[in-house]
C-alpha cells in the first residue's frame, strides 16, 4: 500500500504548488458563517427552524460537506459530528453511537432516512451496511446529539439522525457518477430526474456500490470481509394549488456480504467452528406524505410507510415488515404559543429461521406501538426568551405505557448569541431479542459422573420477559456565538443519569436483566472559521466520561466494559482551500483517544485498542459546470490500523490505507 501514499502525496505536491489565482466559486465557500448557521432544519422540533435557534445540541452535514469530504457511506460521512463514536469494525461493519455506549449492537440511537426508521426491531440497532442512500441525492443529516424521546419516542435516548433527501425538483437532468481504487473497487451511480407536469417532479436512480476485504489484525491475512450492494429507486414529488403538497418514493436493494466467523457452536463439540459466511441482505419500502399548510405556523402532515428488511446470515434468519402512520399538526393558539402535536401508530411483523446459534420463541410475533406527543413553544419575551415543554406517551408490548418529557429554555441576549438549558426523560424499550431470544455462547462437557461420559450442554444467553425500559434523565447546556461573518462557535455540555440499564445476570446461564446504573457527563465544541473567501476551516472536539455502577448480583467486568469501550477524546479538523478557478483542495485529520477495553472480546482477549491520528485528502478539479474529478485518499498516515474489536464471533480486523479516483457528470 505504500505505492498508494507515495503517488497522491506527489499529486497533492503538485497542486501545493500552484498559487491560488481567483477563488472558486463552489458552494461550500461562497456562504459565510452568519449565513450558514441559518440553515433550517426539521429534526430537532419536527418543524422548521433556524439552526442557531434550536435549544439542544445539533450539526448538520450538509451536501457540500458530503462532497468535500470524499466519503463514500453514510457511516464515515458521520465521523465529522461532535460527540458521536463512530468505529470502523470491519469492511462492511461499523460501531456507530452518541455520547457512550458504542459497539456493534448500539441501541441509543434513532436512525431515519426521510422520516423512515431504519432500527431493527431484533436488537433495536442499526445494520449500518443496508443503509445506503446515495449521496448525490442527500440534501442534509440533521444529529441531534442528547435525547430527543418526546417528539421521536423511545429508542431516541442518546441521539437522533436524520437522513433527509433532496425533493426531486432540485434533481432535474442526468448524473452519472463513476469510481474506483485499491479498496473502493467500484462505485457508480446514475439519476435521471424530469418535470413530470405543470407542478410535479420526478427521479429515478440505481448505484451500486463494491468495496475490497480488509486484514486481520493477529497475521495480516485477508480478512474475507468484501462486499457489495446495489440499490434503486424513486421520489415523486408535487403541490395541489396553493397549500397542499406530496411526496411519493421508494427503494430497493440487494447486496452480498462476506465474514469469516471464528465461533460457530457444533451440538456435539466443546470446540468452536470457523466458517466463512456469504449471505444477501435484501429490503424495499415505500412512503408516501401528504401536507397541507395555509402558513409556516399553520399546517399538517399525514406520513404512512411499509418497510421489508430481510437478513439471513449464519446465526440467524430474520425478516421484518413494518407499517407506520404518523400524523402532526401545527398551530398557533395565541401570538405567543407555537403548538406541535400528533399521532401514530406502527407495526411490526418478525419471522425468524432459528439456528442452533440464536433462536427466538416464537418464531414470528406482531408487535404493535401507539403514540401521541405534545409540544408547545411560548415566547416569554418578545424574540428573546422562549420556554418550550412537551411530552410522548407510548403504549408497546414490551413495558406497557411509557412517557417522556422535556423542558427546555432559549435565550437570546443578542442577535449573534445563544443560551439554551434543556432537561428531558428518555427510554428504551426491550428489543426482541431482550424479551425472547436465546444465543448459544460456548458448550461445555458435564462431569461423569452424574452425567453420562460425553454428555455436552449449551451455554446460553438468554431472554427476560420481566425487562423493564431503560431511562435516561438527562440535563443539558449549550452556548453558540457568531463572533462575526468569519468565525462561529457552538459550545455543548452535558450530564446524563441512567437506570435500569441492560446487563447479564449469571445463573445456570446468562440471562438479560435491567442490572446497571451509572452516568455520563462531558462536552461537545464546534468552530468554523472563514479568514479569508478561499479558506474554509473547521475544527470539532468532544470529551465524554462514564461511570457506572451494577447490582451486586452483577459481575463488575460488565460495568468496566461499558465505562471503557469509548474514546474519552477526539478532535476532527477539517479545511477545504480553493487552489484556483476550479480546483479545490480538501484536508480532513482526526484523532481519536485509546480504547482500553472495546468490548467483551477485547476484554477476553486482553486487547485495547490503541488511540490513531488519520488524514482523509482529496483534489477535486472541475473544468465546467458540467464535469468534475476527484482523487481521495483516505487513513493516509498509517498503511493500517485498528478502530474496534466486535463483541463476539469474529477477530479484529485493521482498516487500511485507501485510494480511489471519482467522475461525476451532469447533463
Amino acid at each position: 500500500m505504500a505505492y498508494s501514499k507515495t503517488i497522491f502525496l506527489f499529486l497533492l505536491g503538485l497542486v501545493l504548488a500552484s498559487v491560488p489565482t481567483q477563488a472558486a466559486e463552489t458552494d461550500i465557500l461562497e456562504l459565510d458563517l452568519s449565513s450558514l448557521m441559518q440553515i433550517k432544519i426539521t429534526s430537532a422540533g419536527r418543524k422548521t427552524q433556524n439552526l442557531s435557534d434550536v435549544p439542544a445540541a445539533v450539526y448538520v452535514i450538509r451536501q457540500e460537506d458530503l462532497h468535500s469530504s470524499g466519503v463514500t457511506s453514510i457511516p464515515e460521512a458521520l465521523r465529522m459530528v461532535p460527540g458521536l463514536q463512530v468505529a470502523r469494525i470491519s469492511s462492511n461493519k461499523w460501531a456507530i453511537s452518541s455520547r457512550g455506549f458504542n459497539g456493534t449492537f448500539s441501541n441509543k440511537l434513532l436512525v431515519q432516512i426521510d422520516g423512515r426508521s431504519v432500527y431493527s426491531p431484533s436488537y433495536s440497532g442499526v445494520y449500518w451496511d443496508v443503509q445506503n442512500v446515495m449521496l448525490e441525492d442527500v440534501d442534509r443529516i440533521e444529529i441531534i446529539r442528547g435525547p430527543g424521546a418526546t417528539l421521536w419516542g423511545a429508542n431516541a435516548v442518546n441521539g437522533i439522525i436524520n437522513i433527509i433527501t433532496k425533493q426531486s425538483s432540485d434533481t432535474q437532468g442526468v448524473l452519472l457518477s463513476l469510481g474506483a481504487g485499491d479498496h473502493e473497487q467500484g462505485i457508480a451511480s446514475l439519476r435521471y430526474g424530469t418535470q413530470l407536469g405543470e407542478n410535479s417532479y420526478g427521479r429515478l436512480y440505481i448505484s451500486h456500490h463494491a468495496q475490497d476485504a480488509y486484514q486481520f489484525t493477529a497475521d495480516g491475512t485477508d480478512s474475507k470481509d468484501d462486499w457489495d450492494m446495489t440499490y434503486g429507486g424513486f421520489r415523486l414529488d408535487g403541490d395541489v394549488g396553493l397549500n397542499d403538497s406530496w411526496t411519493l418514493q421508494a427503494d430497493v436493494y440487494r447486496g452480498e456480504n462476506n465474514q469469516r466467523v471464528d465461533s460457530i457452536w457444533d451440538p456435539h463439540s466443546t470446540i468452536p467452528i470457523q466458517v466463512q459466511d456469504s449471505f444477501h441482505p435484501k429490503g424495499a419500502n415505500l412512503l408516501a406524505r401528504w401536507t397541507h399548510g395555509t402558513s409556516e405556523i399553520n399546517s399538517w402532515s399525514l406520513q404512512t410507510y411499509y418497510d421489508y428488511f430481510y437478513r439471513g446470515d449464519i446465526f440467524l434468519q430474520q425478516k421484518y415488515q413494518t407499517y407506520d402512520v404518523d400524523f402532526q399538526h401545527r398551530f398557533q393558539f395565541t401570538n405567543w404559543n407555537d403548538i406541535i402535536w400528533g399521532l401514530g401508530y406502527r407495526l411490526v411483523k418478525d419471522d425468524f429461521n432459528n439456528t442452533f446459534q440464536a433462536t427466538f420463541e416464537p418464531e414470528n410475533r406482531t408487535n404493535t406501538l401507539l403514540s401521541a406527543f405534545v409540544q408547545d413553544e411560548i415566547c416569554l419575551l418578545s424574540k428573546r426568551l422562549w420556554f418550550t415543554l412537551g411530552s410522548k406517551l407510548e403504549k408497546n408490548d414490551y413495558t406497557n405505557i411509557e412517557v417522556q418529557p422535556s423542558a427546555r429554555l432559549l435565550w437570546k441576549p443578542k442577535e449573534n448569541q445563544r443560551l439554551w438549558v434543556a432537561v428531558s426523560r428518555a427510554v428504551r424499550t426491550p428489543s426482541r431479542v431482550e424479551d425472547s431470544g436465546k444465543i448459544t455462547v460456548s458448550m461445555f462437557e458435564l462431569p461423569s459422573p452424574p452425567y453420562p461420559p460425553g454428555t455436552i450442554m449449551p451455554f446460553t444467553l438468554i431472554g427476560n420477559q420481566e425487562m423493564d425500559a431503560e431511562e435516561l434523565l438527562a440535563y443539558e447546556a449549550g452556548y453558540r456565538y457568531e463572533v462575526g461573518s468569519n468565525l462561529s462557535i457552538d459550545i455543548t455540555l452535558f450530564y446524563n443519569i441512567y437506570d435500569e440499564l441492560q446487563t447479564y445476570q449469571l445463573t445456570n446461564s446468562l440471562q438479560f436483566v435491567n442490572g446497571m446504573e451509572g452516568k455520563t457527563y462531558g462536552g461537545e465544541i464546534s468552530a468554523e472559521w472563514k479568514p479569508v473567501p478561499w479558506l474554509k476551516t473547521e475544527l470539532s472536539y468532544s470529551y465524554i466520561e462514564l461511570q457506572m455502577d451494577v447490582d451486586d448480583t452483577i459481575d463488575r467486568y460488565y460495568e468496566t466494559v461499558v465505562e471503557e469501550s469509548i474514546p474519552k477524546h477526539q478532535v476532527s479538523v477539517r479545511s477545504s482551500v480553493d487552489l484556483n478557478q476550479n480546483v479545490q483542495l480538501n484536508l480532513w485529520g482526526r484523532y481519536v483517544d485509546t480504547l482500553k477495553i472495546a468490548s467483551a472480546q477485547a476484554h477476553d482477549l486482553g486487547m485495547e485498542v490503541d488511540s490513531y491520528v488519520e488524514l482523509d485528502a482529496n483534489i477535486a478539479w472541475q473544468p465546467n459546470k458540467e464535469l468534475e474529478l476527484m482523487l481521495v485518499g483516505q487513513n493516509l498516515l498509517d498503511s493500517h490500523h485498528l478502530e474496534f474489536i466486535q463483541e463476539y464471533f469474529t477477530s479484529p480486523v485493521e482498516i487500511e490505507r485507501s485510494v480511489y479516483v471519482k467522475l461525476t457528470w451532469k447533463f
